[in-house]
């Protein structure tokens, strides 16, 4: 007990105290912050230069014993981004909206796999055991075209664009993004193991039902089941075991279906009606993301050791700028199909967001043999790069300086301006 409260207390106060400090708050989004301290606690620094205080404070066993209140932070905390996604925010951007959902996922992973195809013959080290040269462009693909939708949706309630079109944009970009991503995942790795190629497509298929049963079924059912909490604005005892137990069976469906268990958890919270989301927000939203999020990012950075030597430093470049470049192009196409200038490059900029789900997405292909332990901690360090880069392309896009949730007037306004 004493061990896990010293470790609660390092891996919610470290990160926070750092992001405090007005330049990287500024500049970083807090979970870029909280991915930087995991790698620092973890082998790559803290283990490095003293590994007695590093086992003393995170022996293994403790990381096993953190490893459920990890998954249970992951789940809420993509319900909690669900709940701000409302689509009534971009009715009349719907030709915008459909052009950069495609492109987000087309264009960086298009640019990851030229970078991986060339990659897998530059670094013989980067390929994991399983990868042919195809296999390993698929993957570096998958991995560049990520956009991290839980990690995005506190970097935009950071800015303040949890309110605006712009942000409601990304959000669905993202989820749309992550979603066919996960599809591409399950075809890769049947392939990979010399399944069906048709798992993926069955996969496709599952998403596009459970989508459908969501919006289609459950929707009505959860306003009827919410209907004194939707009438009175406040969410009961009874409501909170409701809203748990329904939390579980979706993730579960999604998982079951191929996806990831995020991809249900959002889902969910995106068609619970808005009286009632509005609520459950205000409850308990910033508890999952300042207290339960970070375990997730502390349990990863301890399991990945940074080493750019072996060719990792030629993969850490290429990749990237395949991710970076790639997401801020594919914007372009949505400015020709009816966004402003500014709402492209904003766009551009949020979409660059990596994090939680790149990290999902690597360890899976570090386990399945597609990649190896150098490319892993090079791809992990990207992801780092990327997330970091993410406020200030954004605010870049905004013509203001990124700011961070102080409780301040944010820069929807000027968004909301741009746009009339």
């Amino acid at each position: 007990m004493s061990l896990f409260l010293i470790q609660t207390a390092l891996i919610i106060g470290l990160p926070y105290a750092l992001w405090r400090l007005g330049v990287v708050g500024r500049l970083m989004p807090l979970a870029a912050v909280q991915m930087a301290v995991g790698i620092a606690l973890g082998p790559s620094l803290l283990g490095w230069a003293a590994p007695d205080v590093s086992l003393r404070l995170f022996p293994p066993a403790s990381l096993a014993a953190l490893e459920g209140l990890v998954r249970l932070a992951v789940v809420f905390f993509a319900f909690s981004i669900g709940l701000h996604f409302d689509l009534a925010q971009i009715r009349g951007q719907g030709r915008c909206f459909a052009v950069l959902a495609v492109s987000s996922v087309v264009v960086p992973t298009l640019a990851g796999a030229a970078g991986g195809w060339w990659l897998y013959t530059a670094i013989p080290g980067a390929a994991g055991f399983f990868a042919t040269q195809s296999l390993f462009a698929a993957a570096m693909g998958i991995a560049a075209g990520v956009t991290a939708l839980p990690v995005l949706g506190a970097v935009v309630r950071e800015m303040g664009l949890e309110g605006c079109k712009v942000g409601v944009m990304a959000l669905g970009a993202a989820a749309f993004n992550d979603a066919a991503l996960w599809v591409a995942v399950a075809l890769l790795l049947a392939l990979g193991r010399g399944d069906d190629p048709w798992e993926g497509g069955q996969v496709a298929l599952g998403a596009l039902l459970f989508a459908g049963v969501m919006v289609v079924a459950a929707r009505p059912l959860l306003r009827r089941l919410f209907a004194r909490a939707e009438a009175s604005g406040h969410v009961g005892p009874g409501d909170v075991v409701i809203l748990t137990v329904g939390l579980a069976l979706t993730s579960l469906a999604t998982e079951a279906i191929g996806l990831h268990a995020v991809i249900g958890a959002f889902l969910f919270g995106a068609v619970m009606p808005r009286r009632v989301a509005e609520a459950i927000v205000g409850s308990f939203e910033t508890f999952v993301q300042v207290v339960l999020l970070p375990f997730f990012f502390i349990s990863v950075g301890l399991k990945t050791r940074i080493d750019l030597g072996g060719g990792a430093a030629t993969i850490f470049w290429v990749m990237s700028g395949a991710a970076v470049l790639g997401k801020l192009v594919s914007a372009l196409p949505a400015w020709m199909g009816g966004c402003t200038g500014r709402e492209a490059l904003t766009l551009g900029g949020l979409l660059t967001c990596k994090g939680l789900m790149e990290l999902v997405v690597l360890t899976l292909l570090a386990d399945a043999g597609m990649i190896s332990e150098t490319c892993f901690g090079a791809m992990v360090l990207m992801a780092l790069f990327a997330t970091a880069l993410t406020k200030p392309l954004a605010g870049l896009g905004l013509r203001i300086q990124p700011q961070t949730n102080t409780g301040k007037a944010g820069p929807c306004s000027s968004v909301a301006d741009g746009m009339s």
